[in-house]
């Protein structure tokens, strides 16, 4: 049945007036899920504002605790330099030590170096004498003449025969490609100078490949130190 004009005025007037009229239509029209959606909205609004609240809350935290991690990192960073230039000074320190030892006892082994090789002891050749030698040639760069200068330890032998012989020693812990090409440099500077044989020995506890293969075809000789000449006096 049609309802009158009249009628459905009434109804929209109840309508738009009356809240409690409004919700029993509401309730009549609407499926219960569509009815609460609404209020099933709200609540999930609600939830996800306090879940923004509580990460927001969680991320700022977070960026606190972030923040600390990236100073701690950067704190040890800077420590860890530190200590591994602390520990690379040490050990460049044992280095020299370990150097100088070696030094100090291929000096004492003058004699003992001269005898290996079959000749007696005559002499050091010391620096003021090197440097007299070195000026006869003129045709040594400077970084070779100081080098000739510096040698480690420098000697002069004899012969069975009674001919003069000399040798070009260098001194390390551990022999490397710079003392043995020291060492032949400086034989050959020797017997350019001194128009004598000379000879190439590196004194040392051990050597790198490198140099055992150039000892073992005789390029160079090795007179091999012990722990114990490295011994404190």
């Amino acid at each position: 049945m049609a309802l009158s004009t009249a009628t459905q005025e009434e109804f929209l007037r109840l309508l738009d007036q009356h809240e409690e009229f409004r919700q029993q239509v509401r309730q009549r029209i609407l499926s219960t899920e569509l009815f609460e959606l609404p209020e099933r909205f709200a609540a999930f609004a609600s939830r996800v504002n306090e879940f923004i609240v509580r990460q927001e809350k969680f991320n700022a935290e977070q960026r606190e605790i972030n923040a600390r991690v990236d100073e701690f990192i950067t704190d040890q960073r800077e420590t860890n330099a530190r200590v591994d230039k602390r520990l690379q000074r040490i050990s460049d320190d044992i280095g020299d030590l370990k150097g100088h030892a070696a030094l100090r006892a291929t000096r004492d082994h003058s004699a003992t170096i001269l005898e290996r090789l079959g000749l007696e002891y005559v002499t050091i050749l010391y620096r003021r004498e090197l440097i007299d030698l070195s000026r006869q040639a003129t045709d040594i760069s400077t970084g070779d003449r100081q080098s000739f200068i510096r040698a480690d330890l420098m000697l002069q032998g004899e012969a069975t025969d009674g001919t003069t012989h000399y040798v070009a020693a260098e001194a390390s812990y551990t022999a490397d490609h710079r003392d043995t090409d020291r060492a032949l440099r400086n034989a050959e500077f020797l017997k350019r100078l001194t128009g004598c044989p000379a000879h190439a020995v590196i004194s040392s506890l051990k050597n790198d490949l490198a140099v055992q293969s150039l000892v073992d075809d005789g390029t160079v000789h090795w007179f091999q130190l012990t722990d114990k000449d490295l011994d404190p006096e």
